[in-house]
């Protein structure tokens, strides 16, 4: 299992996803079933089942380039979804849910999770300042030709292709 922890997401990119550009479509439903048997139908996290695994996009974050790179994805159990986006868990009423779920699986304090998100508070305040682009990985477009339909949600971000870069 990996370790779990928050992705504070710049506020530009907030609705930026696979799963809002492709919605239920076969795709959609293809890269999540593909996502799904490579995690064993399993948290990745956890190790929990059930029906209502997510698949989360996985990004990565260019901070010089202002380039928000989607790079894989990774199925989570709901509160393991949640931890993902704890900035969310505050604003809906779940931090406590979500903190004692991220707790559990990486057998830390609360303490010790106040220091990580602290810790990445400064980070994300400086990130939400920037406009970003957004690109897909090459080897994911390759596999997923429809990714090219990732566009932001955003005014602030923009979408284009690595290969356009």
């Amino acid at each position: 299992m990996r370790k779990l922890v928050p992705e504070l997401v710049p506020e530009p990119l907030w609705g930026v996803s696979a799963y809002r550009a492709l919605g239920k479509s076969t795709p959609w439903k293809a890269i999540r079933q593909d996502t799904l048997s490579e995690a064993s139908n399993r948290c990745q996290f956890c190790g929990s089942e059930g029906p209502q695994l997510a698949c989360h996009d996985k990004w990565e974050y260019d901070d010089r380039k202002c380039i928000a790179t989607l790079i894989g994805f990774e199925i989570r159990c709901p509160l393991c979804h949640l931890v993902t986006h704890i900035g969310r868990a505050m604003r809906i009423g779940h931090l406590q849910e979500a903190v004692e779920h991220i707790c559990k699986v990486n057998g830390c304090t609360v303490k010790d999770v106040e220091k990580v998100i602290d810790a990445q508070m400064p980070l994300w305040k400086k990130r939400g300042k920037k406009k970003w682009t957004v690109v897909v990985a090459p080897a994911l477009l390759k596999r997923y030709p429809r990714l090219q339909a990732v566009p932001p949600s955003v005014s602030s971000a923009r979408f284009t292709t690595l290969e356009e870069k």
